[in-house]
């Protein structure tokens, strides 16, 4: 009988420094998503800096062990958030001590997760005169700031600082480890790594000779599709549209966005000339369909688009356009006629080595529910009209 052990082959051998960070990223995300605890480590991966779980998936049982740790809790709120609730010092990213048998439901409010104004008594600077103890956030909490944002969680995070731990306690709590050279390396990788999987001839009422191209993200779950209308001319610059995916307006036929209407006029207009239209799973300007909705309610309550994404903790526009630039160049395209109203889509995608020739206006009906959002991305955002140019 053969006793000996099995050797896993060094995994370095597969991959690069970068390749093994962004799989380690995509884990560390991954682990908020689903509600568990992640250990932050320094930036060389040694010791442990900060353990982190994400306020939107905190559980009672959760909270309950991070108690258990015996040091003081923290709640991190990116500055955005900070400022929406009037936060003290609100220009950065703010770590907020925690009183004793704070709730889940208490946390999830301050951290814009569950609808509502947040009461008074709920802000530590109100409960305890001594708000010094409030500090902006360190480089390894705007690290994991950013996970919770690539996992379109609310970013939001329940923060432990204890003073030691062996590598072997982390590992007995089953924790993940993300140190935060890995973060940050995955956040400055300048090139978006897709893979393109798969590809077939899709009939569509508008067009029928139409390809459809599927893309995915080789370190995380995003699934983007190239729709080849026609046979476009790769010698010429091609009329192209980047559209990011709106589940409410594509699907729905929304009225609250112009989402569905410009999706349907630039199919029908490449129908016309042959084109691409590039489908972006990019849900609510990189936010993600639960914090859309949320955003929802509080444009109900009386906030313009803007400020909504900003009361929940995020940027006016969290989307990247790294993706359909690799897809461009995948598909063999160099140079475009970008059909769009955002000079920050056609700046992007030059930036990334495509030539944008010139831009196409894709002006969309404006009917009673989306016109405050329409004039708030063109007075807020720096939408252009008609043939308005960048």
């Amino acid at each position: 009988m053969n006793d000996r052990s099995f050797q896993l082959p060094d995994s370095a051998a597969l991959h690069s420094d970068d390749e093994l960070a962004a799989i380690r990223v995509d884990r560390a995300q991954t682990e908020l998503k689903h509600g568990r605890a992640l250990a932050v480590l320094d930036p060389q991966g040694a010791a442990p800096l900060l353990l982190v779980a994400a306020v939107e998936t905190l559980t009672p049982n959760r909270l309950k062990w991070f108690t258990s740790l015996g040091g003081p809790l923290r709640l991190l709120l990116t500055a955005e958030r900070c400022q929406a609730i009037a936060l003290p010092q609100a220009g950065a990213a703010r770590a907020l001590p925690l009183p004793a048998g704070i709730t889940v439901e208490a946390l999830q409010q301050l951290g814009a997760v569950l609808p509502g104004q947040v009461a008074p008594e709920l802000l530590h600077e109100k409960l305890h005169p001594e708000a010094a103890g409030a500090s902006d956030a360190t480089p390894a909490m705007q690290a994991a700031l950013s996970l919770a944002k690539r996992g379109r969680l609310t970013p939001a995070l329940l923060v432990a600082e204890p003073p030691s731990l062996l590598p072997g306690t982390l590992e007995a709590a089953h924790l993940l480890q993300v140190s935060t050279s890995d973060i940050v390396r995955v956040q400055r990788d300048a090139h978006l790594r897709l893979r393109r999987v798969s590809d077939a001839r899709v009939p569509i009422a508008a067009h029928e000779d139409c390809t459809l191209v599927l893309f995915r993200e080789s370190h995380g779950d995003a699934e983007h599709v190239a729709i080849v209308v026609g046979r476009p001319d790769l010698a010429q610059p091609v009329p192209v549209r980047l559209h990011s995916s709106c589940l409410t307006g594509d699907l729905l036929g929304s009225l609250r966005c112009d989402c569905g209407d410009q999706l349907r006029d630039a199919i029908e207009r490449l129908a016309e000339t042959g084109g691409v239209l590039l489908y972006l799973a990019q849900e609510g300007r990189g936010t993600g369909l639960g914090n859309k909705l949320r955003a929802y309610r509080l444009q109900d309550a009386g906030l313009d688009t803007i400020d909504a994404d900003r009361y929940l903790g995020f940027r006016s526009d969290e989307r990247d356009f790294q993706s359909a630039v690799a897809m461009l160049k995948s598909l063999g395209i160099q140079r475009i006629r970008l059909m769009t109203n955002n000079p920050k889509k056609i700046e992007a995608i030059r930036s990334g080595g495509i030539d944008v020739v010139d831009r196409i206006p894709l002006i969309a009906p404006v009917n009673p529910h989306n016109a405050r959002y329409i004039d708030t991305k063109r007075e807020r955002a720096g939408h252009l009209r008609g043939e308005e140019q960048e």
